[in-house]
This record gives structure tokens, sequence and C-alpha cells, in this order.
């Protein structure tokens, strides 16, 4: 069987903290989710600006023959004060709610880096498994050879290893595709990351429980951003509120009138305008907008209380994920590994002298690449179990 190989590029050894801080700081998704903030901060551009003058020309058969004039839109009673404050409160909306997605990619670059890790280090336990059924179709044959063993111990023997080679291609290609999300996160080809030097093994340590709920209800990026979608929320109901205020138009302009109108004789006069108007709040006093934007502020105020109980327990569950997941690895470690492959050499050792059969052998062999297997997820879910710890808490945990 032909087996696949994958190219791994010759770069330096790529570190879990540069990874996170390539997803930070260039990544897609970063870049993605904080072009928000330019959006935001044209919209304060915009509230600071006086509206535009308006230009009124008009003609006639009768008086006045000719008239133009400018119009002026002028919010002197603090509407424009307001309506900027609501536009920088929005942005400081957006930029937090940026924050808090940039946190977010954390756990996702951590589970992208040890994705791959976790599947490199599956590549290298199949072939050596590889290895082992190979060296075990070799001594079936050798036994068939010699006389001492049978036809169905060395076609088994064949079948086993033919198995663990579709094995070997099977987790090298789940090792590529992991490999390609982390470049995906990266902003980068696949070809051009190097091997990864951060084993599953490295877990770190973390801080107590209830220091990691406090710091989790106090400053977690998301509730951040809840606080100055609230704050934004009411500020926009006062904006709303400042509409009510009347806004003066004040127009100037001039008139061409017969002359008889300016006291002359003959021919036409110019003569001055000037208007001023301002709109009465009677009929809409603009509840629909002041109500929607405080019915906002009070959703977000239940959000706000919803997402402080949701960290919180999804802390404890963190918590109790990671320490279970450390449990299940010191049994792999120090249990079912050991016992393994200590089972396998005695099957292969018996094998060898003809004192057994080939199905004792191909048993143990199947433990030992279980054994192995589970002891790299336990690991990989004591690393996922950091990463979602990391996520809910608000905390950085520590990197290798």
């Amino acid at each position: 069987m032909m087996l696949l190989t994958t190219s791994v590029a010759t770069a330096a050894p790529l570190r879990l903290a540069e990874v996170l801080d390539a997803v930070e700081a260039h990544g897609p998704d970063q870049l993605a989710a904080s072009g928000t903030i330019d959006v935001a901060r044209a919209s304060v551009h915009t509230a600071r600006m006086f509206p535009n003058p308006g230009v009124s020309v008009g003609a006639g058969r009768a008086e006045p023959a000719f008239n133009g004039s400018l119009i002026f839109r002028l919010p002197i009673f603090g509407q424009r004060g307001v309506q900027r404050r609501a536009a920088e409160a929005n942005q400081r909306q957006v930029e937090t709610e940026a924050t808090a997605a940039r946190w977010r990619l954390r756990r996702d670059a951590r589970l992208a880096y040890y994705g791959v890790v976790r599947a490199d280090d599956e590549v290298e336990i199949a072939i050596e498994v590889e290895q082992l059924t190979g060296r075990m179709t070799t001594m079936a044959a050798e036994r068939l050879e010699v006389g001492s063993g049978n036809r169905l111990d060395e076609r088994q023997a064949s079948l086993v290893h033919s198995r663990a080679g579709q094995d070997v291609n099977d987790r090298r290609a789940l090792a590529m595709a992991a490999r390609i999300e982390l470049a995906r996160q990266l902003g980068r080809r696949a070809e051009d990351i190097g091997p990864l030097a951060d084993p599953l093994e490295a877990l770190g340590t973390v801080l107590p429980q209830d220091e990691l709920i406090g710091t989790a209800t106090a400053v977690h990026p998301e509730l951040r951003a809840l606080a100055d979608a609230q704050r934004a929320a009411k500020l926009r109901a006062d904006s709303a509120r400042a509409d009510l205020r009347p806004t003066l138009s004040f127009e100037a302009g001039i008139e061409l009138l017969d002359a008889v109108t300016c006291g002359g004789s003959t021919g036409y006069c110019v003569g001055p305008r000037g208007t001023v108007s301002f709109d009465l709040p009677v009929f809409n006093l603009n509840r629909g907008p002041i109500e929607h934007a405080l019915a906002e502020a009070h959703l977000v105020e239940l959000r706000k209380d919803a997402a402080q109980q949701l960290l919180s327990a999804e802390v404890r569950t963190a918590y109790t994920a990671l320490s279970a997941a450390q449990v299940r690895v010191r049994f792999f470690d120090e249990d079912y590994v050991p016992n393994a492959l200590e089972v396998e050499k005695m099957a292969r050792e018996a094998f060898a002298a003809g004192k057994s059969g080939i199905v004792p052998l191909i048993v143990a062999e199947r433990a030992v690449l279980d054994a192995r297997l589970g002891r790299v997820e336990a690991l990989f879910k004591a690393q996922s179990a950091r990463a979602d710890l990391e996520e809910a808490s608000g905390v950085a945990l520590s990197v290798p």
C-alpha cells in the first residue's frame, strides 16, 4: 500500500504563544472583528458635523419677480451634543465588542494549535503500530515457511498490517486538515507552518476556581461589552428626547421687487428677506424611538445578568472537565499504557516462541493502539478544557 506523506515546512518550531499573538495581531478573523470600529468612528464624525445649508431660488410674474435665500438649520438647544455623545458611546460599545470577539479567538487558536499537535501525535502512533504489525506479519510468514505456523495466522497478520497502513493514511489526512485550519486562523498557508513546539503534556497551572469566577463576573470582555451597550442605549434614548427640542431654521435672502414697492417710479429694487422657523412637537412626541432605546437598555441589562450566570457556570464546567481529564491522563500514564505494552510484549514473545496463535498478539497490539490514542485524546481534552476555562473566566492562562 502506498502511504500518504505530509509535508511540513522547515521553518522554526512554532510555539503556542506565537500563535496567540499572531492571531490577535493580524489574523483574518481579528481583522474582520475590528473592522466595525471604523464604521462606528465614521458615525461619530457624522454626529460632530453641522447640517448643510439649503438654497432657495424662485421667480414669477407677480411680486417678487425674483427671490433667493440661504437656509440654515441651527441645533442650538443641545441636540448636536447629545447625538455626538450617543455616537461616541456606540463607538465604545463596538470597540469592547471587538475586544470580546478577539478574546474568543484565543480559544479557537488554542484548540487549532493543539488540534494539530494531537493529529501529529496520532500519526506517529499509527506509524509505530504499522511498523509493529509489519514485524508481526514477517514473524507469521517466517513461521509458515519453517512449518511451525499456519496459513490462517499469516493471512490474519497480513490483513491487520494492511489495515494499519490505511490508518496511517487516514490520520495523515486528518493532520493536514488540522494544519489547514490553524493556517487559516493565522492568515498563512498550511505549507508554511513548521513543526509545533509545545506538546499536549504542557498543561501549566490555573488559578483557584472561586478566583476565576470572581474575575469572570467582574472584568470579562463580554460583560464590559454589554455594559457599554447598555450605556449606548441610554444615550440613544437621550438623543431621541433631544429631538423634541425645536431646531431653529434661519432663512436669509433677497427679493427683486417693483420700484413702486420701494418708493421709486420705474424699474426694480432689491429688498432683504429673513425668516425664522422651528418645529412644534405637538403631534409627534418621538415616544417610539425613546421607548425603543429604553427597551434596548433593559434588554441589555437582562442579557448582562444572564451572561454573568452563564460565565460562572462555564467556569465551573471547564474546571470540572479539566480535573477529570487530568485524572484520565494519569490513568493512562500510570496504569493502562504500561500494562498494555507489557501484555503486547508477552503476546509477541509467546507468538515468536510458538506458544500462542496470532489472535492474542493482534488483540494485544490493538490494546496498545487504543491505550496510546486514549492518552492523546485525554491530553487534548485537558487542553480543550483549559481553552474553555480561559474564555469563560476572562483570565489569560499560562502558555508553555
